[in-house]
């Protein structure tokens, strides 16, 4: 029986610890920033998983907006539980400037208006490449982050903090430690 555990944590928990174990900028490699949202300028990197109706990562565009040592590279899925999430996923990366549309969708400004939601453009290709990110990355719910190679699932601020380093920000973002 304790073989069978050992096993079953050697499973679960090495992929994670390995996934963690890489700091340095190598774990940027192979992920196309170039297809992500930028968002900041700051000189921390921080690759983002979200989904604009998840109410958690909305939270989090507050947080972020205060943090100006950071330079976010943000990938959407829509998650199957937020209906309205591909539209708004489609209206981002339809727009010619999708770090605005990114901002105007977190804000709740498309929320209840099926008409302004409604931009078309082709970017299955985009979409998929985001999911497949996301897949890549090991996000399983938004918002997931990335930083310095280790990924914190959730809006978990103190870790966030403990990983950039820097000024502590007095923010909840109702998501438990």
């Amino acid at each position: 029986m304790s073989r069978f555990l050992l096993a079953l944590c050697i499973l679960v928990c090495l992929p994670s610890l390995l996934f963690a174990a890489d700091t340095d900028a190598a774990w940027l490699t192979g992920v196309p920033l170039d297809k992500a949202i930028r968002i900041g300028t700051g000189r921390q990197v921080v690759i983002e998983v979200s989904d604009p109706d998840c109410r958690f990562s909305r939270r989090m565009v507050r947080y972020w907006d205060l943090r100006r040592d950071v330079t976010r590279y943000v990938f959407l899925v829509a998650l199957k539980n937020h209906p309205d999430a591909a539209e708004k996923v489609r209206y981002i990366l339809c727009a010619p400037d999708r770090a605005a549309a990114y901002r105007e969708v977190y804000a709740g400004k498309l929320d209840f208006d099926e008409k302004a939601a409604d931009r078309s453009c082709d970017v299955k290709g985009v979409q998929d490449l985001h999911r497949d990110i996301a897949a890549r990355l090991g996000a399983v719910g938004t918002p997931t982050y990335v930083i310095n190679g280790v990924k914190v699932g959730g809006a978990k601020v103190g870790e966030i903090e403990r990983l950039l380093g820097g000024e502590k920000i007095p923010f909840d973002a109702g998501d438990p430690e």
